[in-house]
Parts: structure tokens; sequence; C-alpha cells
């Protein structure tokens, strides 16, 4: 009789461990954001955020400006192709054995321009994107242009903040 009990005690602790263990995964791949409760819409980690923005979109939509982006697929790469070469510099520079800060700066430096060459012509892009859209399509780019909330905010309203009253010193 005594070791049926114990045999039962051992079955309801393995279990309660085994629950417990599973709710903790839940609550901390909530928290860091790893469970389906991260904002739809946003892009997976290094996915290209333009072609992101355009896999938010029905297919009918996609049609209308594929021609588009074919027309600026090769700047695209090519901006994109710099911008990466210019991170590579800066990479070469930061683990060169003989470091020189000024090669360093001006590594840096160039990757800022390739970088905001690069924006550039991508908001050119979807500038001729949105001029293509209707209204409900162009929301649907633009939700997916914002970042997604960190996990301890996501159930917060998103409204402007109240203004806090000022209180005089005395």
């Amino acid at each position: 009789m005594i070791q049926g009990k114990q045999r039962l005690f051992a079955i309801v602790l393995l279990s309660s461990v085994a629950l417990n263990l599973f709710l903790g995964g839940i609550v901390v791949g909530k928290y860091i954001g790893q469970v389906s409760e991260s904002k739809p819409g946003h892009p997976p980690h290094r996915l290209p955020r333009l072609r992101w923005m355009i896999q938010s979109l029905p297919e009918e939509s996609r049609e209308k400006i594929r021609p588009l982006l074919r027309e600026h697929r090769g700047n695209m790469k090519f901006q994109k192709r710099r911008a990466r070469e210019a991170r590579r510099a800066v990479h070469q520079q930061l683990t060169a054995s003989d470091f020189n800060a000024d090669a360093l700066s001006e590594a840096l430096e160039k990757l800022r321009q390739e970088m905001g060459e690069a924006q550039k012509v991508m908001h050119a892009v979807l500038v001729k994107i949105a001029r293509q859209l209707d209204e409900e399509d162009r929301q649907r780019l633009s939700e997916t242009t914002r970042p997604p909330r960190p996990p301890w905010r996501r159930n917060r309203d998103r409204g402007p903040k109240p203004e806090m009253p000022r209180q005089e010193p005395p």
C-alpha cells in the first residue's frame, strides 16, 4: 500500500514538473516575443523589408506593381551591393591586426553615404509603388513599416500619451 502511494506521488510530482516547465516556456516565449503574439505583418529577421511589405499586399495589387519593381530591380541591387561592400570594409577595419582609427572613420563615413543612397533609392521606389495602390493597400503597406512593439508594451493602448500636468517647484 505504501509503495502504491509513493508511485502515485512520483507520477503526480513528475506531471506537475512537466506542466510547470511547459507553462514557464510559454511565459518566457511570450515575454521575448517568440510566441505567435508578435505583430503580424513584420518581417522575420533579415528578410528584406521592401519584399516583406509587398508580400503583405493582395495578389491583384502585387500584379500592378511588378513591372515597376522589375524596372528598378537593377538599381536597388546595385545600391544594396555597395552598402554591403561598405559594411565589409568597416568589418575589415575593426578586425585588422594593425588598427587604424582614421581608416575606420573613413569606412564608417562611406557606409553612412552608401546606406543613405540605398535608402533614397528604396524610398523613391516606395513612393512609386504607393502611387499605384488604393487607400486600403497603402494602409496595409503602412502597417508593415511600423516596427513591432516590445513584448512588454504589446497590450498597451497605442494612443498618444496623456499630457502630464506640470508642477511648479515650491
